[in-house]
């Protein structure tokens, strides 16, 4: 990941408008929410009434309103949002945007700096999800989903970026984590982001790249023990790094570094926290996924022929050299690659003589692959639907799509209910029954998650649909 100077672009006239409009209405639908009852949900009335009033029905059909049940809270919460379908995407990403946002990446990821533009795979994508948010919870590493409070920043140009699909949804997807409070509990300005915005902050101060392995590493963790044991300034604490890349042996969590067990003991932990960014970005964004560790290898041997070429010439400026290479993607990596070729060149590596050798290195991505990965359409849609009379029902679960026009959620007059996110990993083999006018069929989450969109929603409209259990038995609120 490299800084990205970000610049916006004009809006065209109707959709300056259209863009202005839908974040008023979502702001105003979900403040009419606010005194809204606890395990009750939104009616066919209700929503018909929204609209004679004048908000717009793809707003109103996919406002939700749920008292969710989560593992990570004490207590029932009423939970209001939008799904994605809510979500314009001709104005998020229209044409004359994209290619604005395609401009400023130079066609590459804006986290992975993959090259995207020659098989067309980008999309745009939101820094800050608007549809869906992830947060991991201390249960056995579980992910606790519920609506986004983002929404209003779905058509901010800050919040938007060039990303491909392996980033933003098979890694990143409604994942933000963050230290301490959470917009709207205060302003999103005031947020400690723990993932490194590549508009605002400089990447290269969070994540640099190993030369050897080409695998993502958090710089901002080890340059500050090594500035603070070693009594090094920045710089020296980088060019140490560059010169040693033996150092990274230890990556990426630097636990077998000598002394820096200790070191870590004795800060605070709001200090632990702060130092934590690069680390978490490289886990959500999953910059040391196997393919994308394969890509970057195939890199290097390139860098070090540029690098034979420089050394065989006048040797000009190295610095004049590093922005003059004719690369788009991966520049972070070359520039820590490049610069630590150069730093043994020329001078005596730093030796670490006092310390253990650090562990040899595979020049190969055996890295942990994700599991199976849902698309963020999906997931924020689905949600299990509890009754007050089904509390204690363990063999069968009712299953939803929070759309006005889902059978049970949006059309069935309902007593009180509760809802319960799906846990993607340990639920994603349940078996899933529909029950249409003619007979009850069998599928599954992964075929489910297949389906276009609408298709979905179609089998939701016209179907009562449910997850086999076993489920434990749930108290009443």
């Amino acid at each position: 990941m490299i800084k990205i100077d970000f610049k916006p672009v004009d809006w065209l006239p109707d959709e300056k408008v259209k863009t202005a409009a839908a974040t008023r209405q979502m702001q105003e639908l979900v403040a009419r929410l606010a005194d809204a009852p606890k395990y009750h949900t939104l009616t066919t009335e209700d929503r018909n009434q929204l609209i004679a009033e004048g908000y717009a029905p793809d707003l109103v059909d996919n406002l939700v309103l749920i008292t969710q049940r989560a593992d990570d809270l004490p207590d029932d919460t009423i939970n209001t949002g939008f799904n994605y379908a809510a979500f314009d995407t001709a104005l998020f990403s229209a044409e004359h945007l994209k290619a604005h946002l395609q401009g400023l990446t130079q066609g590459c990821c804006a986290y992975c700096e993959s090259y995207l533009l020659a098989s067309n795979a980008g999309k745009v994508g939101h820094f800050r999800p608007v549809e869906l948010l992830e947060k991991s919870t201390s249960l056995q590493q579980n992910q606790s989903i519920s609506c986004s409070p983002y929404y209003a920043l779905a058509y901010q140009q800050e919040n938007l970026v060039y990303v491909c699909d392996g980033c933003n949804d098979k890694h990143k997807g409604g994942q933000f984590p963050l230290i301490g409070q959470r917009f709207p509990l205060i302003r999103v300005e005031q947020e400690q982001s723990l993932l490194v915005n590549p508009y605002s902050d400089d990447p290269r101060q969070y994540i640099r790249f190993d030369p050897i392995t080409a695998r993502a590493y958090p710089f901002d963790l080890l340059c500050a023990y090594l500035m603070e044991t070693d009594e090094l300034s920045f710089t020296e604490a980088e060019t140490k790094i560059w010169s040693s890349p033996d150092l990274l042996g230890y990556a990426p969590g630097f636990e077998n570094l000598p002394g820096f067990s200790l070191w870590l003991e004795s800060l605070s932990e709001k200090k632990i926290a702060q130092l934590g960014k690069g680390y978490t970005s490289i886990e959500v964004l999953g910059l040391n996924r196997p393919e994308l560790v394969v890509a970057r290898l195939n890199t290097l041997g390139q860098l070090h022929l540029a690098y034979g070429q420089f050394k065989q010439g006048k040797q000009g400026e190295f610095d004049l050299f590093i922005d003059a290479l004719p690369t788009l993607q991966y520049r972070s990596m070359c520039i820590d690659v490049l610069q630590s070729l150069h730093h043994q060149h020329s001078t005596s590596p730093v030796s670490a003589s006092s310390e253990k050798a650090p562990p040899s290195r595979e020049v190969s991505p055996h890295v942990a692959a994700k599991g199976d990965a849902f698309a963020n359409w999906f997931k924020a849609s689905l949600r299990y639907c509890v009754e007050e009379s089904q509390l204690m029902e363990t063999q069968r679960r009712n299953l939803v799509f929070l759309s006005a026009r889902d059978k049970l959620y949006g059309q069935k007059a309902k007593e009180k209910c509760i809802f319960l996110p799906l846990d993607w990993q340990r639920d994603q083999h349940k078996l899933i029954k529909v029950r249409s006018h003619r007979n009850i069929w069998e599928t599954s989450l992964s075929e489910l998650a297949s389906s276009r969109p609408m298709e979905l929603l179609n089998l939701f409209t016209h179907n009562q649909i449910w997850a086999e259990g076993p489920f434990d038995a749930l108290h009443s609120a």
